[in-house]
């Protein structure tokens, strides 16, 4: 058997974990920065990577049963749709908020387990109400240092909308789910546990992204970003740094790691991208989101722990 590449990952699963979180961390602000449509920036995300991921995949030295590759291309394209609603979120969010929202994808996946006939941890489901309460401080609908509970509308937000941005938010922790749902079935099936590696399965999920982004961004009448170059420069470093290096790394670390410390070690994701916005764009999240998001990050703390 080959080495696997990013071996080390496994070897270390803390590093590789909160590396891969700093890699996919800007992964909204190269996206603001390109100003291409959100299904151009997911077409690229998928173009520039497969290569790369066709290559690291042989290297690999796995084959996957044609079951197996079937359902990493319906996984793939439940990819590009979590990053369609995503890539709409940024404007309306924020970059740092928008990265926030989609973590909300635990309880989503939870559900879908619970539909499935597994057993649903108690804290899980006491969980549900942080999470929900974060969501509507993130949306500004609720804000504790508003006028009477409610947002001042003279106090400017970080993005031009926030309460669509957590709708589109939403939608992109459902497809999130979805897709750790199939990826997952991928791994644990009879087939998968023994053939499958971590970039065979993200080359092939690339192939079923890319066909439903393209079909996206056809339909948006534009396939580049309206300025060519740095544009296409920033969508290139947002494939490598996201699909090629991150996203790999986290699929590496984090079954070798108590979920606890996963999600803190993921939770460097949002806290450098919040950062990146001040700091990049100047959007600065009110008092109220802030406490929003970490009471949504409480929430995932305690549904993911074991």
């Amino acid at each position: 058997m080959r080495a696997a590449p990013l071996g080390f990952a496994t070897r270390r699963p803390r590093l590789g974990a909160a590396l891969g979180a700093i890699a996919i961390s800007q992964s909204s602000t190269l996206a603001k920065l390109s100003d291409a449509s959100p299904a151009v920036v997911t077409l690229f995300r998928g173009v520039v990577a497969l290569p790369f991921l066709a290559l690291l995949a042989r290297r690999e030295g796995h084959r996957a049963a044609p079951r197996d590759r079937a359902l990493a291309l319906i996984a793939g394209g439940l990819f590009a749709l979590d990053l369609q609603c995503f890539h709409v979120s940024i404007p309306l969010l924020g970059v740092g908020l928008a990265t926030v929202v989609p973590n909300a994808q635990v309880f989503i996946v939870g559900a879908f387990a619970a539909l499935a006939g597994e057993r649903t941890p108690r804290r899980a489901i006491a969980a549900i109400p942080l999470a929900f309460v974060g969501l509507l401080l993130l949306a500004r609908v609720v804000d504790p240092f508003g006028v009477n509970g409610v947002a001042d509308p003279a106090v400017i937000a970080a993005g031009s909308n926030p309460a669509l941005g957590v709708l589109w938010g939403i939608g992109a922790a459902t497809f999130y789910a979805l897709y750790l749902v199939i990826t997952r079935r991928i791994s644990t099936s009879a087939t998968g546990s023994a053939a499958v590696g971590p970039f065979t399965m993200l080359r092939d999920s690339a192939v079923g992204m890319i066909a439903v982004s393209l079909l996206l961004a056809l339909l948006t009448g534009s396939l580049l970003p309206p300025e060519v170059w740095p544009g296409v420069g920033w969508l290139a470093l947002l494939a490598l740094m996201s699909q090629v290096l991150g996203y790999p790394l986290i699929n590496a670390s984090i079954p070798h790691l108590p979920s606890v410390v996963g999600s803190v070690l993921l939770f460097v994701q949002p806290l450098m991208t919040l950062v990146a916005g001040v700091i990049i764009f100047g959007e600065i999240p009110t008092p109220g989101q802030l406490v929003g998001a970490l009471v949504l990050f409480g929430g995932v703390l305690v549904a993911a722990r074991k």
